[in-house]
């Protein structure tokens, strides 16, 4: 028989974006955390290619918009000390964002953005319009014929920097990794069943295992928790140097983001129903095909890799944070679909802070299990 490992404080099941910063967090504040991962660390949606970190418009103002705005202008300094502590760099700029406006309404409606982010965001953060581009190599008069939407709020990371810059401070700071290691079932009273057949109870177990969260908890709950949803991604590298200070471009699904590397990351698909999760298809040569017309610099440019994964997207859209009905010193931290990497550190802080016993007053109700899940 397995013999069961000593307790930790806090096991984090899940080795992405979010399962890093929940471990971070909890570490940070002392505590002794375990993370499971299954393959290995950022082997899911979190080891793409994108990295953008963009708002929503600023009309329309509600909770989730504000925690979106809290998690991105605090993002910064996070990934700063993370930098600081583990000594790598995480790709992070705050470079800004450029939508075109390829209509007349859609000029009309871009000037009430300008004004709700004049409302609704804090200095020095705004929204604009612009009618031409300071280097329209980038983004062509032709593609922007009535102006373009612009923001300096947006900003961008490389995914796969920042999964590493935080596996490092975690090592840093004594954080128990078990990579290879599945979790066959949750049971209610908080124990861990792994797939080796060993069983861990934790102080507290964190669920952060992206889409995968989904069917660990299948059959607990009433109705449908959320679904994954597949992305499809490329990294491209200009012919000539791009300025990694360039902003992000953003027009109808497709992303142009100029990494500090100068390679650049186009997407994205955005499919609820597929076949292989990891395979490419024609649907990314059509997206790399947008790319370069929205952007001439990149028509030459080499496809050095064509990316695929799957982004979970809870029921009702919002992420889902905070302890599970029904279960016992158990929590939920994913769902954040396509804003994840944007708001994973304040939902890894609320996740922690919950965990505790406390209830952190940034984090929007709808976000709370309790009100979203019925055993």
């Amino acid at each position: 028989m397995p013999v069961s490992v000593p307790s930790p404080d806090i096991a984090v099941v899940g080795g992405g974006i979010v399962g890093l910063w929940t471990a971070y967090r909890a570490a940070r504040q002392g505590l002794s955390v375990l993370l499971f991962e299954k393959r290995r660390i950022g082997a899911g949606a979190s080891g793409g290619v994108m990295g953008a970190l963009m708002p929503h418009q600023p009309t329309g103002w509600n909770e989730k918009k504000q925690f979106q705005l809290d998690a991105l202008v605090s993002l910064e300094e996070e990934i700063r000390e993370v930098e600081a502590f583990s000594e790598l760099p995480a790709g992070y700029r705050r470079c800004g964002r450029v939508m075109p406006i390829r209509n007349l309404e859609k000029r009309r409606q871009s000037a009430q953005w300008v004004e709700a982010s004049r409302t609704n965001w804090p200095f020095p953060y705004s929204w604009s319009i612009v009618d031409a581009m300071p280097n329209p190599a980038y983004l062509p008069q032709g593609e922007m014929p009535f102006g373009a939407n612009s923001d300096n709020l947006s900003a961008r990371v490389d995914p796969r920097r920042l999964a590493a810059a935080l596996t490092g401070a975690l090592g840093r700071l004594g954080v128990e990794f078990r990579q290879g290691t599945g979790i066959a079932a949750i049971g209610r009273d908080g124990t861990l069943a792994l797939e080796s057949g060993e069983k861990i109870s934790a102080g507290h177990a964190v669920l952060c295992a992206g889409w995968e969260s989904f069917s660990l908890l299948s059959g607990h709950f009433v109705s449908q928790i959320g679904q994954g949803v597949k992305g499809q991604a490329a990294l491209l590298r200009p012919a000539a140097p791009i300025d990694p200070a360039s902003p992000i471009l953003f027009d109808s699904g497709t992303y142009v983001i100029v990494h500090e590397t100068g390679d650049v990351a186009v997407g994205s698909t955005s499919e609820n129903e597929f076949g292989d999760p990891h395979g490419t298809d024609a649907a990314l040569e059509d997206v790399i095909a947008a790319a370069r017309r929205l952007c001439p610099l990149l028509e030459n440019a080499q496809v050095l890799e064509r990316w695929a994964g799957i982004r979970p997207r809870a029921a009702g859209r919002e992420p889902l944070v905070g302890p599970l009905p029904g279960f016992a010193n158990v929590s939920i931290a994913t769902g954040g679909f396509k804003i994840g990497f944007g708001i994973a550190h304040l939902m890894a802080e609320a996740v922690i802070t919950l965990a505790g016993g406390e209830r952190p007053g940034f984090l929007p109700g709808r976000f709370l299990p309790e009100n979203r899940l019925r055993a």
